[in-house]
């Protein structure tokens, strides 16, 4: 059974780029999906399901993730989602989004 998160970006023009970056990563598949409003938005911007055949694997995809900010031209953050837990991942703070995929592990 694949393990799954969901990322968001700051800039919906870098989501190609994201996905295009994860593609790059054995054992992660990405899909893109339209996103979902919250309760007083009108619409929401697409996301990635990112697909991993486990959390290693997913842990893999996120520790790649500052090399991604880092490369963009402007700034731009991504958002990690698992089980209904998310944070917001910068160049420097990736360790706080390997804890979102590690308690996603303890809920299994």
């Amino acid at each position: 059974m694949p393990h799954s998160i969901e990322m968001s970006v700051s800039n919906p023009a870098e989501l190609r780029s994201l996905r295009e970056h994860l593609r790059r990563i054995p054992d992660v598949t990405t899909v893109q999906s339209s996103g979902t409003p919250g309760p007083t938005e009108q619409g929401a911007w697409d996301t990635l399901q990112v697909l991993g055949t486990s959390t290693g694997v997913l842990a893999v995809a996120i520790k790649t993730l500052p090399e991604f900010i880092r490369s963009r031209r402007s700034d731009v953050t991504v958002t990690v989602k698992s089980r209904g837990r998310s944070v917001t991942v910068t160049a420097t703070n990736v360790k706080d989004a390997l804890a979102v995929v590690e308690a996603s592990r303890d809920d299994a």
